[in-house]
């Protein structure tokens, strides 16, 4: 494995750490029983007109209605947030797998992590993916269930996994494909994460961003997309432009 100076470390550091500024864990369960299964994904924070939003896949609100039926009770969270489905959904497609929220009746702070990354809303100024075509690079983020732990009987720990670097494969009005191309990453892990997961389920709803340089040697970071799906047979993320979405948060048909 390439051995990374401490200078590229810093910079890989910063770029897999930036997703993960814009997103947390979405789960269902109870933290506080450990007799209750927990399932997660992942909700992408964003604000827009200066009001507050989560998007994240269809498949897991779906997953967590039906486990409602049989589980009255089970609690459905955004990080260390409480949330009522029914209060604060805005729109949902299962076709297209996306669901939007409206987060205005929370405070800012219930979303706030208690990690490594703090947590934030990204300032986002249109739905229009910008510049970006095939052979860019994006920025991908999320939270694996495989490292989900229970450090304490009423308390849960989500470890992140994100990529600073995934080469965009294919690109079209409705999906966007990326190869992670483990054969050739550099994997950096903490919390004695020495290997990549196999199984990736749980970044569903995470971020993609548009990584690019400016003339004058800025980075620029713009959100492109959400991840829906893991394909393990080709190695790749598929993730929904961010351009299914109007103004309002609902989702175009």
């Amino acid at each position: 494995m390439m051995e990374l100076t401490d200078e590229q470390r810093k910079v890989v550091n910063e770029l897999t750490e930036f997703p993960m500024k814009f997103c947390n864990a979405f789960f269902f369960g109870d933290p506080s029983d450990e007799s209750v299964k927990v399932n997660n994904g992942t909700m992408t924070l964003i604000k827009y007109n200066n009001q507050r939003y989560g998007i994240t896949n269809y498949h897991v609100i779906d997953k967590f209605r039906k486990r409602r039926e049989e589980e009255p009770n089970i609690k459905l969270a955004i990080g260390n947030a409480e949330i009522n489905l029914e209060d604060s959904l805005i729109d949902e497609d299962p076709k297209i797998d996306l669901c939007t929220f409206n987060l205005e009746i929370y405070k800012e702070s219930d979303f706030e992590s208690n990690g490594d990354v703090p947590t934030f809303f990204y300032e986002l100024d249109d739905f229009s993916t910008g510049s970006l075509k095939e052979g860019d690079f994006v920025l991908l983020g999320g939270f694996p269930g495989v490292w989900r732990e229970r450090p304490h009987s009423n308390h849960l720990a989500f470890d992140t996994l994100s990529s600073g670097s995934t080469k965009v494969t294919e690109f079209t009005g409705k999906n966007l494909r990326c190869e992670l191309a483990l054969d050739k990453c550099i994997f950096t892990g903490k919390h004695g994460r020495d290997e990549f997961p196999e199984n990736l389920g749980g970044i569903s709803g995470g971020p993609a961003f548009l990584h690019y340089v400016t003339d004058a040697g800025f980075s620029q970071f713009k959100l492109v997309g959400v991840i829906y799906e893991h394909v393990p047979a080709y190695d790749s993320i598929l993730i929904r432009p961010i351009s299914f979405f109007d103004e309002n948060l609902c989702i175009k048909k």
